[in-house]
């Protein structure tokens, strides 16, 4: 019988990261229209933690050997690397004139520019 030490210390170690970025998700819907690819993005990574815990789940259920995580690993890093677009649109510095941004900014703004460059709209402005 393989051991499942790692899968029994993981379910324990993903919760706080998965309940952190449901969190930190809510937390994003204050800001409404500005931060709508950000949401989608925590919500994205959110998935692939709930994704990671399941597979820990079913390999400590199941007593699937730990040595294969490291497939699980290798497939959530796969997802990371073909939507890093989607999944990772976090930028520190202002994308238009390099300013360093504000951790509001980064997290979410979905613009990823400066207060400068990106003034707040007037509400009733109109836009063309």
């Amino acid at each position: 019988m393989d051991s499942t030490a790692v899968s029994a210390l993981l379910l324990k170690i993903l919760l706080i990261p998965m309940v952190g970025l449901w969190a930190f998700h809510l937390y994003q819907r204050r800001f409404k229209d500005v931060a709508v690819r950000k949401r989608i993005a925590t919500l994205g990574l959110t998935a692939l933690i709930i994704g990671a815990w399941v597979a820990a789940w079913a390999f400590q259920r199941y007593t699937i050997g730990d040595p294969w995580l490291i497939a699980v690993a290798a497939a959530i890093a796969a997802v990371l690397v073909w939507q890093k677009k989607l999944l990772l649109p976090y930028r520190s510095r202002c994308v238009q004139c390099g300013a360093r941004l504000g951790l509001t900014r980064v997290l979410s703004w979905d613009s990823n520019k400066c207060e400068a460059c990106d003034p707040p709209k007037k509400e009733g402005a109109f836009s063309t």
